[in-house]
């Protein structure tokens, strides 16, 4: 296991779960993280669960777990076939799952400093409800098998190799590969041209200053500045990334700052930005973005 690694096991199971979804992420999502985590107990909170939801079978439960299994599987032999985009939500099922599966009979109970941060009972259901679920969607990668850090790496590594631009923007992050300005012009053109949400996505997720753009560059402003990357991240979500209460991203969130709010990512985001000024900026961003993509 690589030092990164021992490092995250060393500061906890949960918290570590954040910290490795966002490593690779620049500093757009990192600062959305650290500011989540200050503002945590001041967050709004959501309604409480209805009392009378309906109880689960045991017999319903082993059938959705059957399911996820089935879907799993169905994914991972996508990715051996060849299909670069079964090969990139494989890499992006593996990472999620990474810190959960390293210690599943831990993993549950290392919440126990997040609830103790929680005061809104609502919050607290969030957390809890989301945690379960995590927790049982990656007992159906692997079996619960712990994941080498070989198989995200590999994966979102072949998804490129075969194509996939999202994953190439992901292997570049994992591997700190610099850009110069010509690079960040060209992979910028592509990253328009895509239509693509989750392209956009991980244009947002890992823009950092190993993008060298030219200033002289019309898109400058668009892959610059500290919240650069969360408006291309905002505009992959009104493309239709996923990015909804329940979403894989707003699990980790919740799980890794107590950002269990029960909001969609836009408005989280929103809610972290200081004034006016920033969430009009942010607009406006977002609006170019789109503007370009729809012009490509």
């Amino acid at each position: 296991m690589t030092g990164k690694a021992r490092v995250w096991l060393a500061v906890g199971v949960v918290a570590a779960l954040v910290g490795f979804a966002l490593w690779r992420q620049g500093p757009a999502a990192q600062a959305v993280a650290a500011s989540a985590k200050a503002q945590a107990v001041q967050a709004p909170s959501p309604s409480a669960p209805p009392s009378d939801a309906p109880v689960t079978s045991t017999a319903n439960l082993r059938s959705v777990e059957a399911r996820r299994v089935k879907e799993f599987e169905e994914l991972k032999q996508r990715a051996k076939a060849g299909d670069a985009v079964a090969q990139r939500l494989l890499a992006d099922t593996y990472e999620a799952c990474f810190i959960v599966n390293i210690d599943r009979g831990n993993f549950l109970k290392g919440l126990d400093y997040n609830r103790q941060m929680i005061r809104a009972p609502a919050q607290l259901s969030i957390l809890e409800k989301t945690a379960q679920e995590r927790f049982t969607q990656c007992g159906a990668v692997d079996g619960g098998a712990i994941i080498p850090l070989a198989l995200i790496f590999g994966w979102y590594e072949q998804a490129a190799e075969n194509g996939d631009l999202a994953a190439r923007l992901n292997d570049n992050a994992y591997k700190h590969k610099t850009l110069d300005a010509a690079e960040s012009s060209a992979l910028l053109e592509e990253v328009l041209a895509s239509n693509d949400p989750a392209v956009l996505f991980a244009m947002g997720a890992t823009l950092g200053p190993r993008h060298l753009a030219d200033p002289s560059d019309p898109a400058y402003a668009l892959v610059s500045g500290e919240r650069a990357g969360n408006a291309w991240m905002v505009a992959a979500c009104r493309m239709g990334y996923d990015c909804g209460p329940s979403s894989v991203l707003m699990g980790n969130f919740c799980l890794g700052t107590n950002g269990c709010t029960g909001e969609d990512f836009e408005t989280f985001l929103k809610r972290q930005l200081p004034s006016d000024a920033e969430r009009r900026d942010m607009e406006r961003r977002v609006t170019e973005i789109l503007r370009l993509v729809e012009g490509s």
